[in-house]
């Protein structure tokens, strides 16, 4: 199925097997599955339901988009012959107990929790034996490896080519060096314990804070305004539900959209989000969602760069953007933050686009050199996922430098920048 990203079920399962390993293990049952062959999350809705405190709208499904396309992405979406979900109907409430979570060390501004990684290790090593098996059945069957952290050396070091040795953002403490830091040495988890890696991994690329929620991690993410349609709230305390509400009416066949980092400061500034609705550490930017998650978000985008060394705090030069589609010019429109670039950061940024141009010339012959299905080589999902990431990058820094040039040009001599398909906005 769909880690948190819009990559189909089929290509991920050729290109990532290892899990199969965990699940023959556990000798867990199939997944159900619909008319279509697609899997609809059947037991886990029935499981839910089943608690007095358990509730999932009768309109809702769990399948492809495109019902019985391979290619289709996975999600939640509105049964197309069903009745609309309407404002602030109940989406999904999630009883405590069919949640993993840290038990008694569960705090509602509590953002990681070592306990609650044991925990998830603790229910997959029992398997069907679990009291969340429904869940736990489905968390065994999805494939490793969509996030940088749990690539091969390879992958690992070709991410690290593009982004010139941690002087772009994601840098690598946050993604290459994580689970060392993290997991052996904050929760002094063992390394060659794979289902404690795997649980690691899935609760960094899955869980809200601190908290396993089934149905609920299965959403797409999404900022888009007129594509984002539900709010969630976390338990207030140990025991409590978790809530997911309709923020608008969701029409028959519509997709059913999270954001993974709805707090940015982009949605609060641009769109209006209201940080009352913030509960989840949910300030993550554009870099920050290919760390954790693996894929590239689409617009809206959300930069922070620092065009001196990444470890040099003495001298700080970050600059902000956020960078999104105008609906109605169909033209991309930057808004700086607080720190916005100066001579010094624009030259930095045209070096780095220099460079990765040059890189995207050599792509061919890189491929040919890199990629491959042996443990030494660059699997096809990391290498699409980088030079994804590389065009992000690329279109990022050009905003930046032409933007930046359109506003000097424009408090030197207030000429009308409107031939140009970015158009720069006011401080945040």
């Amino acid at each position: 199925f769909f880690i948190r990203t819009s990559v189909a079920m089929k290509l991920l399962s050729t290109i990532f097997p290892f899990l199969c390993t965990i699940t023959a293990a556990a000798d867990t049952s199939p997944l159900p599955r619909d008319e279509h062959g697609d899997y609809n999350a059947a037991d886990i809705i029935e499981w839910i339901r089943s608690h007095s405190d358990g509730i999932i709208h009768e309109s809702l499904r769990v399948g492809r988009e495109i019902p019985g396309d391979p290619n289709s992405i996975n999600g939640l979406f509105v049964k197309s012959d069903a009745a609309a979900i309407e404002e602030g109907d109940i989406i999904a409430r999630i009883p405590w107990e069919c949640t993993i979570n840290p038990g008694l060390k569960y705090g509602f501004h509590k953002y990681e929790s070592c306990a609650n990684i044991y925990n998830l290790a603790d229910e997959l090593r029992k398997g069907e034996e679990s009291s969340k098996a429904p869940y736990v059945r489905y968390l065994l069957s999805l494939p490793r490896g969509t996030m940088p952290g749990e690539w091969n050396d390879a992958s690992k070091d070709f991410l690290s080519v593009v982004l010139d040795h941690d002087q772009l953002p994601p840098f690598e403490d946050q993604w290459k060096h994580d689970f060392y830091t993290d997991w052996l040495g904050d929760c002094v988890g063992h390394e060659n314990d794979e289902i404690e890696r795997a649980a690691y991994h899935l609760n960094h690329s899955r869980d809200e804070d601190t908290l396993m929620v089934p149905i609920y991690d299965m959403m797409n993410h999404s900022n888009d305004p007129k594509k984002l349609n539900t709010l969630s709230y976390k338990p207030k305390m140990t025991g409590d539900v978790f809530r997911v509400v309709a923020s608008r009416r969701i029409e028959p066949g519509e997709q059913v959209y999270n954001s993974y980092n709805r707090c940015n400061k982009c949605s609060i500034d641009l769109f209006g989000v209201d940080p009352d609705d913030c509960e989840t550490f949910s300030s993550y930017r554009t870099p920050d969602i290919l760390s954790y998650f693996g894929f590239v978000e689409d617009y809206p985008q959300s930069w922070l760069f620092d065009s001196n060394d990444s470890s040099d705090d003495d001298e700080p030069s970050e600059f902000d953007m956020c960078m999104l589609m105008n609906p109605d010019t169909n033209e991309m429109d930057v808004y700086w933050g607080v720190d916005e670039p100066d001579d010094h950061d624009i030259e930095w940024a045209e070096g780095q686009l220099k460079r990765l141009r040059k890189l995207l010339k050599k792509k061919d012959k890189l491929e040919e050199e890199l990629l491959g299905e042996a443990g030494d080589k660059i699997g096809r999902y990391e290498w699409d996922t980088i030079w994804r990431y590389h065009g992000a990058l690329v279109n990022a820094l050009e905003a930046a430098a032409e933007a930046s040039f359109f506003d000097s040009f424009d408090d030197d001599s207030s000429s009308d920048d409107s031939s140009d398909d970015r158009n720069v906005k006011d401080e945040l």
